[in-house]
């Protein structure tokens, strides 16, 4: 009856609490996140009670033609949580985790927390939208003090910092949008969609960008149209995806540069050493300087 009662409770235990049934936790908390962005959200809110490996965390690595490796399987058959961006972004993370599945593994999809954020277009490139992030650095402070209770209020005050940065990079974000208001710009491909919203910006040639991000050739009539944007200056300035480079791209940073259309190069992971505020405020940084030098 012993038995059969502790059975019995094992199947009313949520996944979650199987997963750290032990209490406190011995070791920290394996987490793998799809990309560095996610990688430092986890590290942020987790601190030394967690353990984050990203398994994209170099800049030069172009996410859309990644190639999982067996050693990445293997960390992510063993993360006790996942995070990944979705939307398409990073698919072969969602392949792997359906390879192996664990159902007391917890999944964090950033594309998916909150459905009224993500743009019309289906932008994948969600992780340039704070208000994302910080939905991301919430659900895992669940998460985590649900699995860890004994740190539960070091989690809370982890989750309070990351939002008082985030309030400074809102802050530089509003600053940039009142002194450059309604701006229109183009971009190699729609990595910095999110960030244009939020700055309430305007992006022409985006049926060039979503053929490029795709691997779609842009018809004839597109590229000239985009060439006509730089050498016309209908905008004022070219973001540059400095991942993903092509003869094509190439071409087009060249012709904005000798048109005198300011060039601002912009990554989709954050670089080694560096948080996410950290990145984003770099970006927003070398905006400025490069509207400062056209204007």
């Amino acid at each position: 009856m012993k038995a059969r009662s502790f059975l019995l409770y094992l199947a009313f235990l949520s996944p979650l609490s199987l997963l750290f049934a032990s209490g406190a936790q011995a070791a920290p908390i394996s987490i793998v996140a799809a990309e560095s962005t996610y990688g430092v959200i986890a590290q942020a809110i987790g601190g030394d009670e967690v353990k984050v490996d990203s398994i994209i965390s170099n800049p030069n690595v172009d996410p859309h033609s990644f190639e999982a490796t067996p050693a990445v399987a293997r960390k992510v058959a063993k993360a006790q949580v996942a995070i990944l961006n979705g939307i398409g972004y990073d698919e072969w993370m969602s392949k792997m985790l359906a390879a192996n599945p664990a159902p007391q593994r917890q999944v964090i999809v950033a594309a998916e927390l909150d459905p009224a954020l993500i743009m019309a277009d289906r932008n994948p490139h969600v992780f340039y939208d704070p208000l994302i992030a910080l939905k991301v650095a919430e659900k895992l402070t669940r998460l985590l003090q649900r699995a860890d209770p004994a740190h539960r209020e070091v989690f809370a005050a982890n989750l309070q910092g990351f939002k008082a940065q985030l309030s400074r990079l809102n802050e530089a974000q509003a600053a940039l949008k009142k002194q450059y208001p309604q701006l229109k710009v183009t971009a190699s491909e729609p990595v910095v969609g999110y960030l244009l919203r939020q700055l309430g910006w305007i992006s022409l040639g985006e049926k060039f960008q979503f053929d490029v991000m795709n691997d779609t050739e842009p018809s004839p009539a597109e590229v000239a149209r985009y060439e006509d944007h730089l050498r016309q200056h209908k905008v004022a300035l070219l973001f540059y995806n400095r991942q993903v480079t092509d003869p094509l791209t190439d071409r087009l940073r060249k012709i904005a540069l000798d048109s005198g259309v300011p060039v601002v190069g912009v990554d989709e992971f954050v670089p080694p050493k560096t948080s996410y505020v950290q990145w984003q405020l770099q970006t927003l940084a070398a905006i400025e300087r490069a509207l400062g030098k056209s204007h």
